[in-house]
């Protein structure tokens, strides 16, 4: 019997892992009639894989059923992320339910196909990946490979250079506003915010020399296909990086001095792609937005020159550091520091954008008055997006103030201001351009809330987990810069479910401390392992599990 379970488990787990490749690996390189249908060929690739994945684990349990005669051995431990997907799944069924708009709530026919069904395939896909794939960390090196190939051919169209044909058909006014394997710039952002987030992260605390040059790859390319992605959404990315990463990053000299290192690149890398950009402007798309403010500015050589020289004094300064304090210095007070000063930064951000939007004080800003001035054409009319939304949502019913309209519906209660669309824009906005917007006005408040607490409870699980496994730390960058973009972003099946997938990923590193003890019979000599330690009786190997308890693995507690 227990073999047949460890074989059961096994397997379980072996499907798991193929799939998340499939996920993670496969997914973004998936196209048909290339930008034409690539949302609704991801989507179908994604539900295919997870529907198989579901129905070949349904099958050998119901084979375990047979062979074992209708019993089956299972641990089931919901943590909290599990309650809080369980609570985000069940506001959006009762959100689709309750709605006028059951058919396209269930579906998301009349958006971006962001309806129930896709959520709960989402959910399938979270459980069981979550509770049976074992965390390995060539899953992020191969998220790294594809990200690679889709942002160096983003990187070939910048230079003109359309390898596989995907805009050979296209419409010339359409031809700047899709890229690579992803499709509309903005969505292509948040994806590459994905690689960035991990690939940088891993950069800062890795000693590795081989391993350290392929990160040093994967930052470059990165950071090079998202800003020639030509999306403002970008800079939420880079934001995330350079102002919360030393809050990581800055737990010895080591990984302080590799942060300088990382942002002495970054500027390096802004200052050469503005003179590509600048020598090169016949045979490159053109790039605008916060990218012409940056390298447009006189300063930016200094910058550059400064942080090079902050860095080669703090190399410098971490050989006597090192030497005196054994690499283990009072560098956590930086932290503080850094954190302080943080603080105190989004507080004077949050003031300028009151002073600027409420207090009409937005012209003493210059230059900036365009980012924190939030009128109706602030965000390339996500102001205005967000303003009818929010005057929709305040005419709801209090049930519809919780649970929402039904998933994806937005386009469907905005249908009033269609007119004033057209009028003003020339096009109509079936989406809120803001995630969490779009949950609210969705979903509900309910619905809101649990996925927030779902991304939250789920990031507190991989730091706690992060002590055993350091790399997971890369998945909880990676989410976080997905989700600092996603507030000027919408969720679509060609992005959202790589990020669940890695938040499943991220929480698997629970499963090695999750189990209880399983008892070995020894033969031979004892073998040393620094995880456990050992105690033997008749020959039995017992073990200290994650809680400290000693166990024989039949329950009891050897004397």
């Amino acid at each position: 019997m227990k073999d047949l379970m460890k074989r059961w488990k096994l397997a379980n787990e072996v499907i798991a892992c193929i799939t998340t490749v499939i996920i993670i690996s496969i997914l973004p390189l998936v196209f048909h009639d290339y930008y034409f249908d690539i949302l609704d060929t991801k989507y179908y690739f994604y539900c295919g894989t997870v529907i198989c994945m579901a129905a070949v684990m349904l099958l050998l349990t119901l084979i375990i059923l047979r062979l074992n005669k209708g019993t089956i051995v299972m641990t089931p431990k919901l943590r909290k992320s599990d309650w809080a997907m369980i609570g985000f799944l069940f506001s959006i069924v009762l959100s689709c339910i309750w709605s006028d708009y059951r058919f396209e709530a269930f579906w998301g026919t009349e958006g971006r196909l962001m309806g129930t069904f896709l959520y709960l395939i989402c959910g399938i896909s979270f459980f069981t990946l979550g509770h049976c794939l074992k965390f390995k960390r060539w899953y992020l090196e191969a998220f790294l490979v594809t990200g690679m190939v889709v942002c160096s051919i983003g990187i070939m169209q910048y230079f003109l250079i359309d390898p596989f044909g995907f805009k050979k058909d296209i419409h010339a006014s359409h031809y700047t506003s899709f890229i690579s394997t992803v499709g509309n710039i903005n969505t292509y952002a948040s994806y590459v915010a994905l690689i960035f987030g991990m690939s940088t992260t891993l950069f800062v605390r890795e000693r590795n020399m081989a391993r350290k040059s392929w990160y040093v790859f994967t930052v470059i390319l990165s950071l090079f296909a998202l800003v020639t992605g030509n999306s403002d959404n970008a800079y939420l990315t880079i934001g995330v990086i350079v102002l919360f990463l030393p809050l990581y990053a800055f737990r010895d000299m080591y990984g302080l001095k590799q942060y300088m290192l990382l942002i002495s690149m970054i500027s390096t890398e802004f200052m050469a792609i503005g003179e590509i950009d600048k020598r090169y402007a016949s045979h490159v798309l053109p790039i605008g937005g916060l990218f012409r403010l940056i390298v447009g500015s006189d300063w930016l050589i200094f910058v550059v020159a400064a942080l090079w020289g902050c860095t080669a004094f703090i190399y410098i300064l971490e050989r006597f550091v090192r030497k005196k304090y054994k690499d283990e210095c009072g560098i956590c007070i930086c932290r503080r520091i850094w954190g302080t000063v943080l603080i105190l930064a989004i507080a004077v951000l949050i003031y300028m954008t009151f002073d600027a939007t409420r207090m009409g004080n937005g012209q003493q800003y210059g230059i900036l008055k365009d980012y924190l001035l939030i009128n109706d054409e602030w965000g390339t009319h996500r102001g205005y997006i967000w303003r009818i939304g929010i005057e929709c949502y305040m005419k709801y019913s209090p049930l519809r103030k919780l649970f929402g309209s039904g998933p994806d519906t937005f386009g469907i209660v905005t249908q009033s201001y269609y007119r004033e669309m057209i009028e003003r824009y020339y096009e109509i906005f079936d989406s809120a351009h803001n995630e969490y917007l779009q949950y609210l006005i969705t979903i509900g408040i309910v619905g809101l809330f649990s996925y927030l607490f779902l991304l939250v409870s789920s990031i507190i699980e991989m730091v706690k987990a992060s002590k055993r496994e350091d790399s997971v730390m890369s998945i909880v960058y990676a989410v976080n810069c997905y989700a600092a973009q996603a507030v000027v972003n919408i969720g679509v099946p060609i992005v959202f479910p790589v990020m669940f997938t890695l938040l499943s990923v991220g929480i698997s590193v629970q499963n090695c401390t999750d189990k209880t003890s399983e008892v070995k019979v020894m033969r031979g000599t004892k073998r040393e392992n620094k995880n456990n330690k050992y105690l033997y009786k008749d020959k039995v190997q017992f073990t200290r599990d994650y809680t400290g308890e000693v166990s024989d693995g039949r329950g009891s507690t050897p004397s």
